[in-house]
C-alpha cells in the first residue's frame, strides 16, 4: 500500500481483515521478487468501505456459499498470506468494527434513517444511482431533454429525480434547478442551443449521468427531507 492509503485506514479505523471494500484506479501487477499477482495503488487510487449487508456483498457471499456446497476446490492464489500469518505487519491489524456504525460516527447516514426521521431534516448519504425519473437515455442528447420542463412564462428548468439506494433502502430524490445544473454542468439553454460549445457541454452531461449510474460508482451527497403542501414527505438533493 501507498502510505497515504495506509493513513486513511489507520485514521478512520473502518477496515479490518476480511472487510469488503471497493478499490478504484488500481493496477494488476506482479511482485518483482516472486512474480505473485497483486494490486498496485498510486496517488489517484481510492478506497471505499462497503457495508457488510450491501446488496452486492450479499450476492457475493451467496455465490461463495453455493460453491462450497457443491464442493468446488478453493482458489490457492486468492491471497498472498493467510489471516493467521505472523508475517503480517502489525499496522494492518485493526479492531473489528461494524461498518454501518462507523459510517454513522463519521456523519454518514443510511437511507432508512432518512426515511424514518420526521421532516424537515438533512442527511449526508452514500448511495448508488440506478436510474432517473423520468427515464433518460444517457447515450443520446435527445434523451437528456426529458430531464427539464418548460414553464408557462416560456422559461425552463431541470426537474427530475435520481433513484438512489444503499444497503438499507431506496428512494427517489428530487434534483431541481441550480442543483441539477451543478450536477450536470449544463443549463437548459445548452440543451436547446445549436452550437458546438453547447453540444460539447451536453456530451459532458451525458458522460456524468453514465458515470453516476454505473453500478461501480458510489456517490455522496446531502439530502433534505421536506413536508409538501399535500402532506407527503419528499427528499431533495
Amino acid at each position: 500500500w501507498e502510505e497515504n492509503l495506509w493513513n486513511l485506514i489507520h485514521r478512520e479505523s473502518m477496515i479490518d481483515m476480511g472487510s469488503f471494500v471497493r478499490l478504484r484506479n488500481v493496477n494488476n501487477t506482479k511482485l518483482p521478487t516472486t512474480g505473485t499477482n497483486c494490486l498496485s495503488v498510486h496517488n489517484r487510487s481510492s478506497l471505499t468501505p462497503l457495508p457488510f449487508d450491501a446488496y452486492e456483498i450479499k450476492g457475493l457471499l451467496k455465490e461463495h456459499a453455493a460453491r462450497i456446497q457443491k464442493g468446488d476446490p478453493t482458489n490457492p492464489t486468492s491471497a498472498i498470506l493467510p489471516v493467521s500469518s505472523n508475517h503480517v505487519s502489525n499496522r494492518s491489524i485493526r479492531p473489528s468494527t461494524n461498518v454501518v456504525l462507523e459510517m454513522k460516527n463519521h456523519g454518514v447516514s443510511m437511507i432508512e434513517q432518512c426515511l424514518q426521521t420526521p421532516a424537515p431534516a438533512t442527511f449526508t448519504l452514500q448511495f448508488e444511482v440506478s436510474h432517473t425519473v423520468p427515464a433518460c437515455n444517457p447515450t443520446s442528447i435527445d434523451g437528456i431533454k426529458s430531464l427539464y420542463t418548460k414553464k408557462k412564462d416560456g422559461t425552463s428548468s431541470f426537474r427530475f429525480a435520481l433513484h438512489i439506494k444503499d444497503a438499507s433502502s431506496e428512494v427517489d430524490v428530487l434534483c431541481l434547478g441550480k442543483v441539477a445544473e451543478g450536477l450536470l454542468g449544463i443549463t437548459t439553454r445548452d440543451i436547446t442551443s445549436n452550437n458546438d460549445e453547447s453540444s460539447e457541454k451536453c456530451e459532458g452531461a451525458l458522460e456524468t449521468l453514465r458515470e453516476i449510474m454505473s453500478p461501480s460508482t458510489i456517490c455522496e451527497g446531502k439530502v433534505r427531507s421536506i413536508l409538501g403542501k399535500d402532506g407527503k414527505v419528499r427528499s431533495i438533493l
